[in-house]
């Protein structure tokens, strides 16, 4: 329909994880957003009509089964892959369309908090540094291409027009802060340090990189052939 805004839907699980640089991107782009929250409202069923779906982090962990609505959200994911609806997961989100693609995820032996620099390759996928707050982790899925290494896991790929990064280039530093403030244990002395050393200056830098990050994903510059699969693998773990 002329005159019609094309919009994101983007699952937000928890108040302080919200889209953070996500946001002025998008409204840059003419991109209206759809916030649909898991624990507090029923998702979508699919993502038709989208531009496409981005999945941002959690505290929870998606291998388990015993999140209430976590169900729902691989369905949604799986949804969007079948129609071809592009989607973006960013940390749990990475791993939650990394499960869809049938990947194995798992937990990490100590959780990934800091700044991670990457062996880019692939020039929509900016080297960073980039902030890391995680602690599982997924292997690449079955016909997906690596977009980078670096870090305590592989930080980033793509299939098909679908992309999964490790790492969270929606992050601004209040965002981080609060992270800080309700994560049980909080960093270490050591990791509050270096990521207060991070964000010195790097307000300009994250902003520009996940502009490129974000607009390469939207406009199908990191697309990677994506095998076929029997239904049965989306769910995978």
């Amino acid at each position: 329909m002329a005159g019609e805004v094309r919009r994101l839907l983007v699952v937000e699980h928890e108040r302080n994880a919200p889209a953070g640089l996500l946001g002025p991107w998008a409204a840059g782009r003419g991109l209206g957003c759809r916030t649909v929250r898991p624990g507090e409202q029923p998702l979508p069923a699919g993502a038709s009509g989208y531009a496409g779906v981005v999945v941002l982090g959690s505290e929870q962990t998606a291998f388990d089964d015993t999140v209430p609505w976590l169900g729902a959200e691989l369905s949604l994911v799986a949804s969007a892959v079948g129609d071809g609806v592009p989607v973006l997961g960013i940390c749990f989100g990475g791993q939650v369309l990394a499960r869809v693609l049938g990947a194995r995820l798992y937990r990490l032996p100590e959780p990934e908090i800091g700044w991670v620099t990457l062996a880019s390759r692939h020039p929509g996928v900016p080297p960073g540094p980039w902030l890391a707050w995680h602690r599982d982790a997924f292997e690449l899925p079955p016909g997906a291409v690596a977009l980078a290494s670096g870090g305590a896991s592989l930080p980033a790929y793509a299939a098909g027009p679908h992309v999964g990064v490790q790492f969270h280039p929606e992050a601004t530093e209040p965002i981080a802060d609060s992270w800080g403030q309700a994560v049980d244990p909080p960093p270490s002395a050591g990791q509050a340090a270096r990521l207060r050393a991070g964000w010195a200056g790097a307000a300009e830098r994250t902003a520009a990189d996940a502009t490129t990050l974000f607009s390469a994903w939207l406009d199908g510059a990191l697309a990677a052939p994506l095998a076929a699969r029997e239904p049965g693998q989306r769910l995978g773990r």
